[in-house]
């Protein structure tokens, strides 16, 4: 024991140096975006065939409870597209129909490492440039959103959580289509604020809140969020509302990479018109 202690104090200013070496990368990453992307990009792909490898390990040994998962996914997609046909009575060669399946595609990809005991969470995904992701597309689960890309390299992506204080998405409830700003705030894992909803909206407990297809056109319109479990008045004009989300962040496994393949022809359109470009 003495010893330890003794080596430890003849390295005590070695030590020291490494202790403000990683305050001052953590201050340049969490306080300069640009630093902060380069940095995640970095990581991505140093630690991401690590990553790969003990998360192929620990699929293993659960390889019966996933086959079964995606079987009854596969199933539900099944009949929600047969309830969809039924109901609407979709026909596959109008024009609606092909614009809706052109516009957006669907990847899948495999979540490597997830964090969500933190201000600003993030999760690591098994596909990169190389698979066609890029920075900026949105993320699902089976279940609803899961955030957006915000680094990549050649074979591995990081994307920002729900779970982050600095991201938002634009939301609506399905039933009133009253519009508002899904945003987490830190309390609880499960629960995000359903912000700038006018009291003059008729809502309640229970309401489905689903993406409205806005900002960038990040996810399709309707894509599920979750449930509306809170209601108060927040003094102003605006309802105080917490919905609990329908994903379960704590347990991401396999996800959806969204590309919008018009998503260039419509910020050509409008970029014109955005307050930075008219500086």
């Amino acid at each position: 024991m003495f010893r330890l202690l003794q080596f430890i104090f003849n390295i005590r200013v070695f030590l020291v140096f490494i202790c403000l070496e990683l305050f001052c990368i953590w201050c340049i990453v969490s306080r300069n975006p640009y630093q902060g992307a380069a940095y995640f990009s970095t990581s991505s792909e140093l630690v991401g065939s690590t990553l790969a490898m003990n998360k192929s390990i620990t699929e293993y040994f659960s390889l019966t409870d996933i086959n079964q998962q995606l079987a009854h996914e596969n199933a539900e997609l099944k009949n929600k597209l047969r309830e969809e046909i039924q109901k609407n009575k979709i026909q596959a060669d109008t024009s609606v129909s092909i614009l809706k399946i052109k516009q957006f595609n669907f990847s899948v990809a495999r979540v490597i490492n997830n964090s969500t005991a933190h201000e600003n969470n993030f999760f690591t995904l098994d596909k990169g440039l190389k698979d066609g992701v890029a920075i900026g597309m949105g993320v699902v689960s089976p279940n609803g959103i899961a955030g957006q890309i915000k680094a990549c390299t050649e074979h591995f992506s990081t994307a920002i959580s729900v779970l982050n204080t600095k991201w938002s998405v634009s939301a609506r409830v399905k039933n009133t289509k009253a519009d508002g700003i899904i945003q987490w705030d830190i309390k609880d894992a499960s629960i995000v604020k359903f912000t700038n909803v006018g009291r003059h909206h008729k809502i309640k407990v229970g309401d489905t809140i689903v993406t409205s297809g806005y900002k960038d056109a990040l996810f399709p319109e309707g894509m599920l969020i979750g449930k509306i479990t809170n209601i108060s008045e927040e003094g102003g004009a605006y309802w105080n509302i917490d919905v609990k989300l329908a994903t379960d962040y704590t347990a991401l496994d396999y996800v959806f990479i969204i590309k919008n393949t018009l998503k260039k022809e419509i910020d050509s359109l409008e970029t014109p018109f955005k307050p930075e470009a008219r500086k």
